[in-house]
């Protein structure tokens, strides 16, 4: 007789067993792992579950029954099992208009976008970026310090800092601060990225066939004069106090409280609400063309806000993610790097849901640690 699946890890596993019949329902807009009936406002007491985003419930007297979410999906073993929850949401057809930032938040905003050469230290949350010369023309990148970090590996001591991929670019792109007095100053050079992995190597014990998990990171190695300037000390949140373990074999992860600053939307607050959230796969359109099952593409968290507007917007891609909760305040999370606005609504708390990735597992694999 199976057992009901407790963990993200064993969620994983009946979740990748049946990817098939998951990616086969028309709608589904991606699936992820938490529990039924949670929103960021209530307590997570609800069954673990396997969460699917659809764009509307319709009567299953009017679904075949391979269209259908099943209410129990059930491991290739037959040894584990587990719920499933369907949530409605559906994206917007033209963007909504948040609310403005509060006054603190445009001041620190301000400060993070102009530092202005005022370089006492750079913070995590300040504003990288850079220009490049491209086939279209001059093309623009930027984005948010997340963390200081140096390389863990044996034969060098390089002090920089981590933002995302698709801000880094490649390794050798130049990253500046800009300047509203003066020319923008060259603060480092991408040295690493990495943008996916396989989930096998992520989640251990979990493989699911053509699974890839979003990773979204760059290492930017600092400018001689630069690296001394480099410290976790985050603007109007503290020191950064240390790397939170997220625990797998538990459900602990979900309902955490969390925070952000980043260049667009500065302090924010919200909730992890689920965790391995599908995000589309840019080539599945072709792929299913041409008759093939696409490949599913996840990432770690899935964040909500706790207060009117949202976790983030653009530009706060690389932003650290950090614990909101006394026993584990200011503990360094995850690295933002997209999100997803919705029309799921405020009554249920998911709009404006932000993607984060697991710190730890970034630092493991691409050997870094905190300065």
């Amino acid at each position: 007789m199976a057992k009901q699946a407790t963990t993200l890890r064993q969620l994983a596993q009946v979740r990748a067993d049946n990817r098939t019949l998951l990616n086969a329902i028309v709608g589904n807009q991606g699936t992820a792992l938490g529990r039924k009936n949670f929103t960021p406002s209530g307590e997570p007491t609800g069954d673990p579950c396997i969460i699917a985003y659809m764009p509307h419930k319709i009567s299953l007297d009017l679904i075949a029954n391979k269209q259908r979410v099943p209410e129990i999906l059930t491991s290739a073993d037959g040894t584990l099992e587990a719920p499933t929850d369907v949530v409605v949401t559906t994206v917007p057809d033209e963007p909504k208009e948040e609310p403005p930032l509060s006054p603190d938040n445009q001041q620190l905003v301000r400060t993070l976008q102009w530092l202005d050469g005022q370089l006492d230290h750079l913070p995590p949350g300040a504003q990288v970026g850079g220009a490049e010369l491209t086939d279209e023309g001059l093309g623009s990148y930027f984005g948010t310090i997340g963390f200081a970090v140096r390389s863990t590996l044996p034969e060098t001591s390089i002090s920089g800092f981590l933002t995302n991929q698709h801000v880094g670019g490649t390794a050798s792109r130049s990253m500046y601060i800009p300047g509203a007095q003066q020319q923008a100053i060259r603060v480092g050079v991408t040295r690493s990225v990495r943008e996916h992995y396989p989930d096998e190597r992520w989640i251990e014990g979990v493989n699911e066939k053509f699974a890839y998990v979003r990773t979204d990171a760059a290492f930017v190695a600092a400018e001689n004069h630069i690296a001394p300037l480099l410290r976790n000390d985050v603007p109007r949140v503290g020191q950064v106090a240390g790397i939170y373990e997220v625990d797998l074999d538990t459900m602990d992860v979900i309902g955490t409280r969390v925070k952000k600053v980043g260049r667009t939307t500065g302090l924010t607050h919200g909730t992890v609400v689920a965790f391995g959230f599908g995000i589309p796969n840019a080539n599945e359109a072709i792929d299913r063309f041409l008759g093939y099952e696409p490949a599913n593409v996840y990432t770690d968290f899935l964040i909500a806000p706790r207060e009117a507007g949202p976790f983030s917007a653009p530009g706060d891609s690389g932003s650290g993610i950090l614990v909101d909760e006394a026993a584990h305040n200011n503990e360094a999370l995850g690295l933002l790097w997209g999100g997803w606005p919705t029309d799921i609504g405020r009554a249920t708390g998911l709009e404006d849901l932000t993607y984060g990735i697991n710190l730890k597992r970034v630092f493991q694999e691409m050997k870094l640690e905190l300065l």
